[in-house]
This record gives structure tokens, C-alpha cells and sequence, in this order.
């Protein structure tokens, strides 16, 4: 007849410390074992001390937070969850919202000139394919006022891909930083230093033409290129609102599109200028030195300076 259970409960810490020294790596000193808590069991298990038992009905006690973390302690509220800041200048709301005003003009604007839309594209395939330059006609002061409005719309486009590029260009902690409004009148200073290379363009163009009295045909190189920017802008702005509106580091799809656009606008605008000046027979370095200083000169040093 063997030993009583409770004989063998209290022997077993020993008994499992001693043949399992090695696996288990057990102190063969049972005092390391409080007697007045638990008893380590067959297989390594704890069970009550208070207990002589093994049995699937052993009880656990019931405790409370003061017991285990003291009389003094208490019960910590919960943090609140603070929404992690941006690290995008395009997710700024007012930002966003200025997008969606503009792209609500562009609409408009498509609505209320549909005739000029079309007219504009009619000019340029047919002057285009007849060998005519565009000439201003008598009249045309309501085209003329939607060559305006259009390169308007386009250089606030421009002040919106700067700030879809100005992840590239400022630090992060500095973007963090930034208010809602900061994020718009950076949109609008862009915007504003366009308008300046744009003017400069137009004055050193006038210039010129003062200067070798020559202003029929200067008036012509303007009204090419607004034509050629209105252009521009009516074709690639669906994408462009598109490709604004993309979280960081997609739509590259969009982006593909505008370059190609825009490309496709800029060769048409340099064959036309090359065409007026031939016909006009300008030789061809006028031509070069034409673009490389009022139209290539200006955009590179403000590119160098926002790059700086």
C-alpha cells in the first residue's frame, strides 16, 4: 500500500528537482519553493498548496488589483488616441479643397467656352496644316479674354504640382510643422513666381521687338505661345487634377500621361515659332538664341533657385 497523497505531493519538488537537475536546470534546493503558496507537481506543473489534491477540481484563489499593486494604487485612465500628423503636403484638407475649387472652374470654364474650345483647337490644326501662323483677328476680344482665364487656370495648376513635389524638396519635420494655410499660400507663391517668369517673358519678347521695330512680328510669338498654353492646359488639367489628388507615391500612370502631354505641346509650340521665323526669314540662330533666352533661360533659374 503505498505513501499517503499528501506525503507525496510534499516530496514531489524535490524529488522533480533532483531527477531533472540537467533538463530542467532546477536548483536542487527546495527552500527556493515557498511552502505557503504552491507545491511543483508531476510534469512540471503548479498547483495549490493549500490542497491535497491533484484532481481536475482544484480551485484557484480569487484576487484584486490592490492586493497584487498595493493600497495605493489606482486605476490609470485610458490615452487618448492622437491621429498620427501627415508627413504629406497633398493631404492637407485646404489644400485639397482648393484643388476641388479649381477643378470646379476648369469645368466651368469648359461649360461657358465650349464655342472658344473648339475654335482653338480649329486654328491650330488649320493654320497648322495650311502653313498660316495664328494672326489676332478683328473681334476677337472674347478669345482673347479666354486665352487669359485659361492661363490663369494654368499657373495656379502650376502652384499645385509644386506643392505635389514639395515632399522632395523640404524636410519632413518642416512638413509636419506646417499649418493648414501655410500649405496654400506656398500653392499661391508658386503660383505667383510662374506669373513672374511669365511677365518677364512677355517683357523681354515686347523688348525685343521695340528694339528691332519689329513688333508685327513679336505680337505673332505671343499670341503663339498663349495659344499653345491655353492648350496645354485644357488638355492635360483632367490629368493633372488627378495625379494632385493621388496619395504619395502613386499615379504614376497620371504623371506619364501629363509628360507626354505636355511634351506633345511644346514641340507643337517650338515647330510653329521655327515655321514664323523662317517665314518671316529669321535665320535659325535668332531662333535658337530666342528660346534659349527668354523662354529656357528664365524656367532654369527658377528651378536652381527652388532647388536651392
Amino acid at each position: 500500500m503505498g505513501a499517503p497523497a499528501g506525503d507525496t505531493l510534499s516530496r514531489t519538488p524535490a524529488d522533480t528537482a533532483a531527477n531533472h537537475r540537467d533538463s530542467l536546470l532546477l536548483p536542487a534546493d527546495t527552500s527556493l519553493f515557498p511552502t505557503d503558496t504552491a507545491r511543483l507537481g508531476h510534469g512540471g506543473l503548479l498547483f495549490p498548496a493549500d490542497t491535497g489534491s491533484c484532481g481536475p477540481d482544484v480551485g484557484w484563489r480569487d484576487t484584486t488589483a490592490q492586493a497584487v499593486f498595493g493600497s495605493e494604487s489606482v486605476a490609470a485612465a485610458p490615452g487618448a488616441i492622437v491621429p498620427r500628423p501627415s508627413d504629406a503636403l497633398i493631404e492637407n484638407a485646404v489644400f485639397q479643397g482648393f484643388v476641388l475649387l479649381l477643378a470646379a472652374t476648369y469645368g466651368t470654364l469648359l461649360y461657358r467656352n465650349l464655342s472658344d474650345v473648339r475654335m482653338l483647337i480649329g486654328r491650330i490644326s488649320r493654320d497648322t496644316a495650311s502653313g498660316q501662323r495664328l494672326a489676332e483677328e478683328p473681334g476677337s476680344s472674347g478669345f482673347s479674354r479666354f486665352l487669359n482665364i485659361t492661363a490663369a487656370i494654368g499657373m495656379l495648376f502650376m502652384g499645385v504640382m509644386v506643392v505635389k513635389y514639395g515632399d522632395a524638396l523640404i524636410p519632413q519635420r518642416l512638413v509636419a510643422m506646417l499649418p493648414h494655410g501655410a500649405v496654400l499660400a506656398m500653392s499661391l507663391l508658386a503660383t505667383a513666381a510662374c506669373t513672374a517668369v511669365a511677365a518677364f517673358q512677355l517683357l523681354a519678347t515686347r523688348l525685343i521687338g521695340a528694339l528691332t521695330l519689329s513688333q508685327p512680328f513679336t505680337a505673332h510669338i505671343v499670341l503663339l505661345k498663349r495659344t499653345y498654353f491655353a492648350l496645354a492646359v485644357i488638355v492635360s488639367s483632367p490629368a493633372l487634377l488627378l495625379f494632385a489628388l493621388c496619395p504619395p507615391g502613386r499615379g504614376g500612370v497620371w504623371f506619364t500621361v501629363i509628360v507626354a502631354e505636355l511634351t506633345i505641346t511644346a514641340l507643337l509650340y517650338f515647330r510653329e515659332t521655327l515655321n514664323l521665323f523662317l517665314s518671316k526669314k529669321v535665320s535659325i540662330l535668332h531662333w535658337f538664341l530666342y528660346l534659349c533666352t527668354v523662354e529656357i533661360f528664365p524656367i532654369s533659374l527658377l528651378w536652381l533657385l527652388a532647388v536651392r
